[in-house]
């Protein structure tokens, strides 16, 4: 919930002064500071290391010079997969004749990206060590079968990992069935050139191995989890034995996504905690992490769809990453071993800042590298929050900025703006796109009316979203008496009726629930006349809703199970739920409830807008219209996410989704069956479906204040502190206070 800092009238009142549209004095837009240098890695000088939780949010709002990374990416592919026959194990080929290749493992050795694969043939199983320039050299005569043993063309359980002195290292963790459980068992074997295998060590039981890595001074380190506690630790491991050092130990914050690299000699760690991913320093002699770089607020985007298997710290802070697609059966746009060099380096192009609050959602930071790529004039920057950070505080700042007449090019989403748009527009914060979409040949009618109606007044249009984010609500037509959709009263009275003491919605406590009954009403059900700027929430329609939220909010002493609305998806035409599939389930749409009726909502995270202030307006536009261009809209498809553009929209949900989930395919000669063989994608669903679509709905922004106000007191009826009468009152009061100032 948003609070509101600053008063409403003074930040009226500044945007009415100074936020029509002018520059800052020739500054550009968001420069009203200077920017402590956070230091890196390298001393290299660099004043920008990224978002990190806990840092002021003035170093993120208040940059004077603008840094980036800057990717510098290069296939490693030796073909060596293509080579396998794809319908059969590597093994198995082997005994007719053909020579096939199970990859054991990708690395830096002595500086140098390798890659390690087990070449099996009739007559021999050797492990050969290749470098970027396809030479490769015999590692062993004979690879020890139990670590390689891999099913058709894939990667061996085992990892392998080269030392500097040419020892081979395989790691793994098994289960183990242990007094009816399964514990992890971490397995750690070592190989010498010579071929014997010196030791198999295994870890305790409940201890896993993770991954593993050398650093330059020759030491052995290991990425372990203690399952019992859920704890990973980096610690050293005795290079004789395999056996792992305890007092070397060094235990991690929680974090997700981890992997082991080097730093010269000292282990590094990339991983995820709050949300945001940052390569990390681990100072063995103290046990302290150093963060050398965070990735949130720069524009790069992490690759979901490969596998880090390495990477190093170079002296100078950047970052090499060796990824590898091991998902032989799927497409892999070509880059199935890449190797990634990155570095935090200034931004000579002319900045264009875009600002909002992302969390773990890169998106946004993927398409502005691929902008950034190609546009030989413009730079995006991203300044993200950081999900450690104040939102509401970093909204705050934002919001001052603009109505200083200054702040960020481009602003992004309703976690960043939702309090303030209306505002925003109502006073020319915000720049009109109507010209910008007619010279560049934007046509509204081409695309959803989603992507041109969340900020918008009449026909001004004051924000794009490039991003499809559309949900609705269902629920047993039980609980209605019928299958009709209702209207506000017979959903609350049909709620007040139920004799069971379900939740509303799962995870809803009882002020989200009332937000959900009252989000879709720009007149709050007619409890406010915008018009004449008054108020009348002492009405028995507002007692019902605060009932029936009270009744039935998730509070943590409901049964979970026996939730009354469900989510309606809407994330392709398989998992969407038309009247069809709801009819035979016995369900509903029932929300979200718009004063004209039931439709399902737009959420507005990708909602971008010019500052009416920017100094660079026309590269603000350029990356906005990329982003709902063919480009971006067009390639990369994600079956769970619908593209905005009619057109593209359509070739989408026949080949990404209807062909890919429904229908039984061949990939590479391998026979691929659907996750949704058979699913309904008739005609009529798809049409029911495209109209849903269309019909999506933005909720109404002025109301954002008001309801804020309605959650803040209602949370004296649920507690049972205040009757809804004195509930209502005093709502009443707050809300006409807030009219009297806006009217």
């Amino acid at each position: 919930m948003r609070k509101h800092i600053l008063p409403t009238s003074v930040l009226m009142l500044c945007l009415l002064l100074t936020a029509c549209g002018t520059k800052g004095s020739g500054d550009d837009a968001g420069n009203i500071g200077s920017h402590a240098n956070n230091g890196s890695a390298g001393d290299t000088g660099v004043g920008w290391q990224g978002v990190t939780t806990g840092m002021d949010l003035t170093e993120i709002t208040d940059r004077t010079e603008y840094y980036d990374l800057t990717v510098e990416e290069e296939l490693f592919d030796l073909g060596l997969w293509a080579k396998n026959r794809q319908d059969m194990q590597v093994q198995v080929a082997a005994m007719f004749g053909d020579t096939g290749y199970i990859f054991l493992g990708m690395q830096f050795y002595k500086g140098e990206p390798v890659q390690l694969w087990d070449e099996e043939s009739g007559e021999s199983a050797r492990v050969l060590l290749y470098g970027k320039d396809g030479n490769s050299k015999v590692l062993l005569q004979e690879a020890p079968a139990k670590y390689t043993a891999a099913g058709a063309v894939s990667s061996s359980g085992y990892k392998w990992y080269l030392d500097g002195e040419g020892n081979l290292y395989c790691y793994c963790t098994n289960y183990i069935s242990a007094a009816g459980k399964y514990r992890a068992q971490g397995c750690i074997v070592k190989i010498p050139s010579s071929g014997e295998i010196l030791y198999e060590t295994n870890t305790e039981q409940g201890t896993a191995i993770e991954d593993l890595c050398q650093t330059e001074d020759g030491r052995i380190y290991v990425l372990a989890r203690d399952e019992r506690t859920d704890t990973r630790y980096v610690v050293q491991m005795d290079p004789d034995t395999g056996k792992l050092i305890p007092e070397s130990q060094v235990e991690l914050p929680v974090m997700e996504w981890v992997h082991l690299g080097s730093d010269g000699e000292f282990p590094a760690l990339i991983g995820t905690e709050n949300f945001d991913r940052k390569v990390m320093k681990v100072n063995t002699a103290d046990g302290s992490l150093e963060t050398i770089l965070s990735f949130t607020g720069t524009s790069y985007g992490w690759h979901d769809d490969l596998e880090l298997r390495n990477f190093r710290v170079l002296g100078d802070g950047s970052v090499h990453l060796l990824w590898v697609y091991t998902n032989s059966y799927a497409q892999s746009n070509g880059k199935d071993f890449l190797i990634e060099k990155l570095k935090m380096e200034k931004v000579e192009k002319i900045p264009v800042v875009l600002r909002g609050v992302f969390s773990r959602d890169d998106w946004v930071a993927k398409q502005a590298a691929a902008f950034n790529r190609k546009n030989d004039t413009y730079h995006v920057v991203i300044e993200d929050c950081g999900a450690g950070n104040d939102a509401e505080d970093f909204a705050r700042l934002t919001s001052i900025q603009v109505s200083a007449g200054k702040g960020p090019d481009i602003l992004c989403g309703s976690s960043l703006l939702g309090d303030y748009v209306s505002g925003m527009m109502e006073k020319g914060a915000l720049e009109e796109l109507n010209s910008y979409m007619e010279a560049s040949g934007v046509r509204e009618e081409e695309y959803f009316p989603l992507v041109f109606s969340t900020w918008r007044q009449g026909e001004k249009i004051y924000g794009v979203n490039p991003r499809m984010n559309v949900i609705g609500y269902q629920m047993d037509e039980r609980v209605l008496g019928g299958r009709g959709t209702p209207d506000i009263e017979a959903l609350v009275d049909a709620l007040l009726a139920q004799e069971e003491d379900g939740v509303y919605y799962r995870g809803a406590d009882s002020g989200q629930v009332l937000r959900m009954f009252l989000e879709g009403t720009d007149s709050l059900w007619g409890m406010v006349d915008w018009e004449n700027g008054a108020c009348d929430f002492q009405t028995p329609l507002f007692e019902k809703l605060l009932e029936a939220a009270r009744r039935h909010g998730d509070n943590g002493r409901k049964n979970p199970e026996s939730c009354i609305t469900t989510l309606l998806r809407f994330d392709n035409v398989i998992q969407f739920d038309g009247s069809a599939e709801q009819e035979a389930d016995g369900m509903v749409t029932c929300g979200v409830l718009f004063d004209d009726g039931c439709h399902a909502v737009s959420d507005s995270p990708y909602t971008m807008a010019v500052n009416a202030n920017s100094s660079h307006k026309e590269g603000a536009w350029e990356f906005i219209r990329f982003l709902i261009g063919e480009e971006v809209q067009g390639t990369d498809f994600e079956w769970y996410k619908p593209p905005v553009h009619k057109e593209i929209f359509e070739q989408w949900m026949q080949e990404k989704v209807i062909v890919e989930l429904t229908q039984i395919r061949y990939v590479n000669g391998v026979k691929v069956i659907p996750g949704f063989l058979n699913a309904d994608v008739s005609e009529e669903k798809q049409e029911e479906y495209r109209k849903a679509l269309e019909e999506a709905a933005s909720l109404p922004m002025r109301t954002a204040p008001i309801l804020d106000i309605i959650r803040e007191e209602a949370g004296s009826y649920f507690d049972g502190s205040k009757s809804a009468e004195q509930v209502s009152g005093v709502i009443n009061n707050r809300v006409q206070l807030y009219l009297d100032e806006i009217h």
